[in-house]
């Protein structure tokens, strides 16, 4: 659940930091299932460098028989700042948030192992793990729909802009990790990522506790392009669910 501190002039300048929760949706973590890529999976299975360490492990004949189908995000952390100036009926603002998005999924490796007492092989899963960083640049209006005993509600209307990056991705064998490059190796900057658009609309509550502090509860629903590469870079719907402290006159003036 994010949470903002907020600081505000005698202007009604609104200033903050945020920390949220972020909830992707799973069309692009397909990128992480460890196939995409000309070094995947298999090229690290077939790597001479690892075939003692894989031998030695797995002790039997082994292959992988099957990769993540399904693959989803896990809730991300949200950072950033904001901010805002309110009028008597909303608040024009602008916030840009980073977010720190993990994969975990698994794959199959079967081992041919001759004392499983079963004529089928042994089947091993094993993690595989995706790294992903975004930012997000939300500009846009709030307008309250009511503003009265110390109670604001406001509905947020914004344009997005993202920033996408895949930052790794590997897999987890006998708690050695092996790296799977979607770029020039040794070269972070090549990894998939890019710019998209998007935009969103919330519902906020805020409780005014005195002329300086306020509790805002909200929920944001962005509908925006994620930009990972040429052939990947699909609209569609996240979410934030927050709250917010507030430092300063939030309300209306008297």
């Amino acid at each position: 659940m994010p949470l903002s501190v907020i600081a505000q002039n005698d202007s009604e300048l609104i200033l903050g930091i945020n920390i949220g929760g972020y909830s992707a949706n799973k069309n692009t973590a397909g990128l992480y299932k460890g196939d995409v890529t000309s070094n995947n999976i298999y090229t690290i299975f077939s790597n001479p460098n690892y075939q003692t360490n894989f031998d030695n492990y797995f002790q039997y004949p082994y292959e992988i028989v099957e990769t993540p189908i399904n693959s989803s995000y896990r809730i991300g952390l949200e950072v950033g700042a904001h901010i805002g100036k309110r009028n008597n009926n909303g608040e024009l603002f602008i916030e840009m948030n980073f977010i720190n998005l993990e994969v975990q999924e698994y794959f199959t490796v079967a081992i041919d192992d001759p004392n499983n007492l079963s004529p089928d092989p042994t089947y091993q899963p094993l993690p595989i793990f995706g790294e992903e960083r975004r930012s997000l640049v939300n500009f846009g209006y709030s307008i309250d729909l009511l503003n009265e005993n110390d109670l604001i509600v406001g509905i947020p209307l914004f344009a997005q802009l993202t920033n996408s990056r895949l930052e790794r991705n590997y897999i987890v064998v006998n708690n050695q990790q092996y790296n799977i490059y979607h770029g020039v190796i040794g070269q972070n900057n090549t990894n998939p990522g890019g710019i998209g658009i998007g935009a969103g609309i919330g519902l906020t509550g805020t409780v005014k506790f005195n002329k300086q502090f306020s509790l805002l509860a909200g929920y944001y629903a962005q509908y925006s392009r994620i930009n990972m590469q040429d052939n990947l870079k699909p609209f569609g719907l996240h979410h934030s669910i927050f709250a917010r402290i507030l430092f300063g006159k939030s309300s209306k003036s008297e």
